[in-house]
């Protein structure tokens, strides 16, 4: 069960806004990469940690969320690095989709819970029932559960640990 603030999106936050361009050359590392999440999103945000600094647990979106075409993994660092450790959405880019699950952030698919949120409203998440609520709202909002092998990927901490800890038990990975 995870516990906290979210941030409400807009329709179709790029993956380009997310981490802007100037920094997509910085090494992938979540604390760096958190500095300037949202950056292109919000003016307010546009200052180092400025998104960070906002204690949110959960991103809120609707269509599209991470879209743009371009498959850099800075954005989940970054979203991770910032605390989020879930992001509810209408629809996900495939490619951003992806790699929320190589790093075990969850990137959970919730029709129309962008209208049955604002910014600050406190959610609960169950991963395995899929259960989300706002607390704030009295609301609930159901999406698939976690699959055993998505969960136990974000247990490992990602896809890499995941495989790492499968060798190290001689424990087949398929």
């Amino acid at each position: 069960m995870i516990t906290g603030k979210c941030w409400v999106a807009s329709d179709y936050v790029m993956a380009y806004d997310i981490i802007i361009q100037q920094f997509w050359t910085s090494p992938i590392d979540k604390e760096e990469n958190s500095k300037w999440v949202m950056a292109g999103v919000d003016e307010s945000f546009n200052k180092e940690n400025g998104f960070k600094d906002n204690g949110y647990t959960f991103i809120v979106a609707a269509h599209n969320f991470a879209g743009g075409g371009k498959s850099i993994e800075h954005v989940i660092a970054g979203l991770m690095g910032a605390g989020i450790q879930a992001v509810f959405a209408d629809s996900f880019a495939r490619l951003q989709f992806r790699n929320a699950i190589n790093y075990g952030l969850p990137f959970v698919t919730s029709k129309d819970i962008a209208k049955g949120c604002e910014t600050g409203d406190e959610l609960q998440y169950d991963p395995s029932s899929g259960t989300i609520k706002n607390l704030t709202k009295g609301t609930e909002f159901q999406s698939v559960p976690a699959a055993p092998f998505i969960a136990e990927v974000a247990e490992a901490g990602g896809l890499m640990n995941f495989v790492r800890n499968k060798i190290a038990a001689g424990e087949p990975i398929g």
